[in-house]
């Protein structure tokens, strides 16, 4: 159990960056402002795909199967709800 939502993001960035082989992680752009640098600060590299369409106020499925099509295999790639 760990204390707010930050905090939650930082056990699990400092967990990967210590026990798991691949150190790349994708965040979606836009994201919450913190999250770069939560995840930076735990150890991990990190990197963006687009996921929003600011034209159609939607997804932006196209960008986003590219950016993550070219992550190297094994990435971590944190989904917002």
């Amino acid at each position: 159990q760990c204390l707010s939502g930050t905090g939650s993001l930082r056990v699990g960035g400092e967990f990967l960056a210590r026990h798991y082989h691949q150190r790349t992680l994708y965040l979606p752009q836009p994201t919450w402002g913190n999250h770069p640098k939560v995840f930076g600060l735990a150890g991990l590299s990190v990197k963006t795909y687009r996921y929003y369409a600011p034209a159609t106020r939607g997804l932006d499925f196209q960008g986003l199967l590219e950016d993550l099509g070219s992550a190297p295999s094994g990435s971590v790639v944190l989904l917002h709800a």
